[in-house]
């Protein structure tokens, strides 16, 4: 799954509207969000504002580590 599926997920999960994360990124115009969702390689600064509005955030673990519920590998 790439990060910006991952984000799309966690909009979804919590019932959060592109317009409405773009007012939580101070931004005039919700398309802009729409576009770095559609970016294949998003910046990791974006991603982490992203999911840091969304009340998530980016770990770095190692592979072998297991996942527990509720979290998203993105790749």
């Amino acid at each position: 799954m790439k990060a910006t599926d991952v984000v799309r997920k966690i909009m979804k999960t919590k019932g959060v509207k592109v317009a409405a994360l773009a007012d939580k990124l101070g931004l005039k115009r919700s398309n802009v969000v729409s576009e770095r969702l559609s970016q294949s390689n998003i910046s990791v600064a974006k991603l982490d504002e992203m999911l840091r509005l969304l009340g998530y955030k980016r770990m770095i673990m190692p592979d072998e580590t297991p996942e527990e519920e509720g979290w998203y590998r993105a790749e």
